[in-house]
């Protein structure tokens, strides 16, 4: 049966009626079905453990990155779920990057199709991360932007301004299984399962499938970074300049002498005293019918 799990209307004003949409298409495929709605986010986690203490292993999502994040790391055991996400925006970055079709009743006849796709997630400290840890200038940008009043795009191009002349790098050591350690200034580091973060393309070459991740970092060269670099970054064209490092592998560690690193996992900000990095191959079933002609493989 699947268990349709609603984000909050506090958290995403789309969820609900996205549900009732999905629920009326069910009901007219004689599909079983039950679906939950939740007064905030810690109600959700909590219809999630019910029904994993039920021992229900089919899931439908409705809702954005932070519902998908939430609900893998309240399942302790992805291997006995299979996952259906209905995307409440195309800008979603998970389900964008995955291909799944942002009209509801389009991607919930995929889920009906029962096709699994295994995809890979990572693992920073104790988290699990759908698309990627992101440390540096985007991050100060983000946290300013989130915190004005009105949110724009005259006002996240303000703050992308403002930020990237007043963000002081960081010297990171990274160091990466089977790859020389390294120490950089760095303004801009992604550390990528999935390419997008906040709709931004920050790691094009990213793949979601192969059990590796995609650490992309841009060097901050005599503070020479200007607005201009920022926005080649979220446009992904950083990673054809000299100054832009590109490693994969599926371990990393990374830390700076006597400082926390502010990091942005899944678009929550952290403050982490160092950053240890995995790959999970192929944690998340997904149900996904457009597997091969979409998926980043």
């Amino acid at each position: 049966m699947l268990n349709l799990i609603v984000a909050p209307k506090s958290h995403n004003k789309k969820a609900e009626r996205y549900a009732k949409s999905v629920t009326g298409y069910l009901k007219h495929s004689e599909e079983e079905y039950a679906v939950y709605f939740s007064l905030d986010l810690e109600d959700m986690k909590e219809n999630i453990k019910y029904l994993l203490g039920l021992g229900e292993s089919e899931y439908v999502v409705i809702g954005d990155d932070k519902i998908i994040n939430i609900f893998v790391n309240t399942v302790k055991d992805l291997s006995k779920i299979k996952l259906g996400i209905i995307p409440t925006s195309k800008y979603d970055d998970f389900s964008s990057y995955l291909g799944i079709n942002p009209n509801p009743i389009l991607a919930i006849k995929d889920i009906l199709n029962r096709k699994v796709q295994s995809v890979d997630i990572l693992i920073c400290n104790d988290t699990r991360v759908i698309n990627n840890v992101v440390i540096g200038a985007s991050v100060d940008i983000y946290e300013a932007y989130n915190n004005y009043k009105y949110k724009n795009s005259l006002t996240e191009k303000y703050a992308s301004v403002k930020y990237t002349k007043e963000y002081l790098s960081k010297n990171l050591k990274i160091d990466v299984k089977d790859s020389k350690t390294r120490s950089d200034d760095i303004f801009e580091l992604v550390i990528a399962n999935g390419g997008y973060s906040k709709g931004k393309k920050l790691s094009p070459l990213s793949n979601l499938g192969d059990g590796l991740f995609n650490l992309v970092y841009v060097k901050d060269v005599n503070r020479k970074i200007s607005t201009k670099s920022i926005k080649t970054i979220f446009k992904g064209n950083h990673i054809y300049q000299d100054n832009t490092v590109q490693l994969w592998g599926s371990e990393a560690k990374i830390s700076s002498e006597g400082q926390n690193i502010k990091a942005m996992l899944d678009g929550e900000i952290y403050e982490l005293e160092k950053i240890e990095i995995l790959v999970n191959e192929g944690a998340l079933k997904i149900y996904k019918t457009n597997v091969d002609n979409e998926m980043k493989l």
